[in-house]
């Protein structure tokens, strides 16, 4: 098929007008395009310029009029054909813009909007234009290349008209390119422009150089390629001998890219025990069953399911090594950028250089020049969080997400995708192999794999026979230590004093990060909310217990709002405030007061926002630097560390009573999950949950680890009201800053939801609920509505929530944002 016409998207336009547009390929740019290119094309009745990727081609088309492209953009970032799909998908299933879908795709720092500048395209301005043609033509001409933003700000917007009649009589040329150029990191190096011949010649010659600058040479010839410094280190040679020979035309100095390369500097412990490790029973009975799939060379799909510390790690890289054999490469997905370090450890031993980390912590250049090595084929396996899944890899052969039931794998800003569908598409593409692996798979994956849509591998035993830790149920109700505002009971302070003793290490868990989550009048009862978000602030004291006004403030953990904490009451006038709830902070505090020897670290978002900190933590940890490690959930998922023979978790009931319907399988996963923490070496380790409700059942389940049991009773449950794996839902966020007009528009949305169903999509089956406010009714200083559609997932309910939302955006109020959200975590 000859490429006459080419099927594009436009990147920057909003999802309403989001569709594939047509135009004529002029026959010089045919050669240099392809599926993925980056064009430039006339958009709209102004015929503004947009940058676009070309989706397809055809030698026909429908349409009459057909605009041309006006150029084809040179970058130095390939897009593969396989990401030009999955952003189409992409756009087709979570409801975004392809050009939302390709900047997720791609990596950050890479733009790829366009500019407009002009140039002359005559030396002299002709006879008969006026002291306004001139006076531009002459900038331009200063400039060589102007961009119209320059010129519009030297000569305002109306000065456009005037430029359109400079192109049209061939006066000006008009053209656009990419908005900025990836920032290249680079060396100075210093070569010979002479060939070896020639450099011995002038050796030879007594008087053209000097006894340095032959040294130069001498050095020159030895190393080919030499930077700047390197030269100074080796022999002592100063620039200035260098520049006497680049003036004499002998050598030059020239700029080499550099590659960033994540965690090249970085020290971690590497895996000694991979060369000694050898498989169980069960996990080479799983090994053997994910190879097969692997070669079978069909899409396929497993679940891998084991207890916490039964080996599923080595499971998951017996398995990449099987691709590799197969001469494929493999994504390696984490939940958290916090067991990057720990991943590493133990891929690096195995996987060398061939294996790269993608995450949001890196850097942009790093980030980019990591998709430069993966995309020219210089890496086999990639591992890293959510966004690794778009890493360009070609001919992949297997796919694991490990703790697949992890929130984290949800995005949370559009396009709200959730990893696991990507990896679907991506294995579908390439025909390879998707491997979920957990000690506690989400309700969808397990039902899957119990229905035979998965298959199901299980690993049922701890590796080496060791057992699952004794998990005691501490009952706070009548357990004085912990009042009036102690957070350590009687039960776990006893644990912690025995590992102290045993030179042990300890993992606490506590919900919230800050000092205190909410203060009070003691008065009136007024709580202090964030004037943005109807949600209250929390009190931190970041030099420890020491409350100084220097130290202490509120902060809203939603919308960032930052205030000094109240003298008085702002009801009542009432100056007994009271301080409420805890957080990691007055955590710290009580463990250095009750165990005033011993070392610990804090690990919450407060702690982990600087570069590779949460490596730094874990490592230090790992290495025995500290004998308690306390946290939030950072600290529940995935670590691996065999001293560590006591998990502490100071209230179980900030987990238990949360307002969605997957509240019960987050809390029993993430209960397993730090109860699994403990006794991962020889020895039985032990956890003690603390709670005020000792008899609820999800808790004595996650306690003993009983995760079919909890399945079973949930799946009925899911069943019975119709949630998820037996529906799909679809979230509509309605938000402004008055109130009033959310509401009234929230209404009008649902009327014209029906109507659409009733006239066009009758056919679908939903159940619709709402509008009615949301879960945190203000944020950001915005009013918030939703309203829930449960339906089943198919091409046409899938239409008809495509139309909706389109639809509903070009009548959109001014202040008013409308979004889709499908499968949310929370609702």
């Amino acid at each position: 098929m000859e490429k006459i016409y080419a099927a594009v998207y436009i990147l920057d336009i909003s999802y309403r007008i989001d569709r594939r547009y047509v135009y004529f390929i002029p026959p010089d740019m045919r050669p240099s395009t392809e599926k993925g290119t980056l064009c430039v094309v006339p958009f709209g009745n102004a015929n503004k310029q947009k940058s676009a990727v070309i989706v397809g081609f055809s030698d026909t088309t429908d349409y009459a009029a057909i605009k041309p492209v006006t150029s084809v953009m040179e970058y130095p970032i390939d897009i593969p054909e396989e990401l030009v799909d999955l952003c189409v998908f992409m756009k087709e299933r979570f409801f975004c813009s392809f050009g939302n879908a390709m900047k997720t795709v791609l990596p950050p720092g890479v733009n790829l909007g366009t500019v407009t500048y002009y140039t002359n395209a005559v030396d002299f301005l002709p006879d008969g234009y006026n002291t306004v043609s001139e006076v531009l033509f002459r900038f331009i001409k200063s400039k060589k290349k102007a961009y119209q933003k320059d010129i519009f700000a030297e000569y305002g917007q109306e000065s456009e008209k005037l430029l359109r009649t400079l192109v049209k009589n061939g006066i000006l040329e008009k053209q656009s390119e990419v908005t900025e150029r990836i920032n290249e990191k680079s060396i100075k190096l210093v070569r010979l422009t002479v060939d070896d011949e020639q450099a011995e010649q002038l050796l030879e010659d007594s008087v053209r150089l000097t006894e340095k600058q032959k040294e130069l040479v001498l050095l020159l010839l030895e190393y080919p390629k030499i930077s700047v410094s390197e030269i100074e280190e080796i022999s002592g040679i100063s620039s200035s001998v260098i520049s006497a020979l680049v003036k004499k035309g002998i050598c030059e100095r020239y700029d080499d890219r550099i590659e960033r390369v994540p965690y090249e500097n970085e020290s971690y412990a590497v895996n000694k025990e991979n060369d000694e490790y050898e498989l169980s029973e069960e996990q080479t009975t799983a090994v053997n069953t994910l190879n097969g799939l692997i070669i079978s060379g069909e899409p396929k799909a497993a679940l891998l399911f084991g207890v916490t510390g039964s080996g599923k790690t080595r499971v998951i890289i017996e398995t990449v090594k099987k691709a590799l054999l197969e001469n494929k490469t493999a994504i390696v997905l984490i939940p958290e950028i916090g067991l990057t370090a720990q991943a590493l450890s133990g891929y690096k031993s195995v996987f060398g250089d061939k294996l790269a980390v993608v995450h949001s912590m890196l850097s942009v250049g790093e980030r980019v020049d990591t998709y430069r090595r993966i995309n020219e084929g210089g890496i086999s396996v990639v591992l890293g969080t959510r966004s690794a899944v778009f890493a360009p890899l070609k001919n992949i052969g297997v796919i694991i997400m490990d703790e697949e039931q992890e929130t984290t794998y949800k995005s949370d800003i559009t396009p709200k995708y959730h990893t696991r569908d990507i990896v679907r598409f991506r294995c579908k593409h390439n025909s390879c192999l998707m491997v979920l692996a957990s000690a506690t798979p989400s309700i969808e994956s397990f039902y899957k794999a119990k229905s035979g849509v998965y298959t199901l591998i299980r690993l049922n035993e701890r590796y080496g026979g060791v057992q699952l830790p004794k998990v005691l149920i501490e009952d706070l109700r009548n357990d004085e230590s912990i009042f009036p505002d102690k957070l350590i009971g009687t039960h776990l302070e006893a644990e912690i004093k025995a590992n102290i003793e045993n030179k042990e290490q300890t993992i606490m868990f506590a919900n919230r990060r800050g000092y205190n989550s909410y203060l009070s009048c003691r008065s009136c009862g007024s709580v202090y909310t964030c004037p943005n978000c109807s949600v209250s602030l929390t009190y931190h004291a970041y030099n420890g217990s020491e409350r100084s006004k220097r130290a202490e403030r509120l902060s809203c953990h939603y919308c960032g709002y930052v205030c000094e904490p109240p003298k008085m009451c702002n009801g009542c006038g009432g100056k007994h405030i009271g301080f409420f709830g805890f957080g990691t902070q007055k955590l710290q505090d009580e463990i250095s007061e009750r165990f005033p020897d011993i070392q610990y670290i804090r690990m919450d978002t407060d702690t982990t926002s600087a570069r590779y900190s949460h490596d730094k933590i874990l490592r230090s940890f790992g290495e025995g630097d500290a004998d308690i490690l306390f946290g939030t959930q950072m600290v529940a998922k995935g670590l691996d560390f065999p001293r560590v023979s006591l998990v502490g978790v100071i209230s179980v009931d900030t987990l238990l009573y949360m307002n969605d319907f997957r509240a019960g399988e987050r809390t029993f996963s993430l209960i397993t999950q730090l109860v699994g923490r403990a006794g991962r070496a020889k020895k039985q380790g032990r956890a003690v949950l603390q709670t005020y409700n000792p008899d609820n059942q999800i808790l004595k389940l996650a306690a003993s680890q009983d995760y079919e049991r909890f399945y079973e009773s949930e799946i009925l449950l899911r069943k019975a009201v119709l949630f998820p794996p037996f529906c799909a839902i679809a979230v509509f966020g309605i938000s402004g800053e008055n109130e009033n007009t959310v509401w009234e528009y929230a209404k009008q949305f649902v009327a014209a939801l029906d109507e659409t169903h009733r006239k066009a999509h009758s056919g679908v089956r939903i159940v619709k609920f709402g509008p009615f406010k949301d879960g945190i009714y203000k944020l950001g200083g915005r009013f918030r509505q939703r309203i829930i559609i449960k339906y089943g997932d198919n091409s046409r309910a899938r239409a008809f929530l495509g139309e909706i939302y389109s639809d509903s955006l070009v009548k959109l109020p001014n202040g008013i944002k409308l979004d889709i959200d499908i499968n949310p975590s929370m609702i």
